[in-house]
This record gives C-alpha cells, structure tokens and sequence, in this order.
C-alpha cells in the first residue's frame, strides 16, 4: 500500500510540476497593451512602405513612355 501512494505523490508531483511550467512558460507570451500598439505601428508603416515601393516602381515602368 506504501508502494501506491509513493506513485501516487510523484505522479501528482508531476502533474503540478508540467502544469506550473506551461504557466511559466506562457507568461512571456502575454502581450501587454504596448506591444499591441506597436505592432499596429509597425503593421501601418510596413503599409505606407509597400504603397510608396508600389507608386515608385510604376514610375520606373512608365518613364518615357506616353500613358495617354
């Protein structure tokens, strides 16, 4: 009966020594309101870039021809 409950503890050792891990774990992949900001920032300079690489490369394909 000693044997069961030895298993017993470790096996529940265990459990709460994996599920505190996964918390810890997972506390570096909570984003504060911050990082939410600059990543909206980000995503709309990355926007304004892909607009003015686009306008820029239309120059560059239509210089000296008449687009009329």
């Amino acid at each position: 009966m000693t044997t069961a409950w030895v298993v017993l503890a470790v096996f529940g050792l265990v459990l709460v020594g994996a599920f505190g891990w996964v918390a810890w774990r997972d506390r570096a992949r909570i984003q504060s309101a911050e990082d939410h900001t600059a990543a909206r920032a980000a995503l709309k300079a990355q926007q304004r870039n892909e607009g003015a690489r686009h306008v820029a490369q239309g120059n560059v394909i239509h210089r000296g021809q008449d687009p009329h």
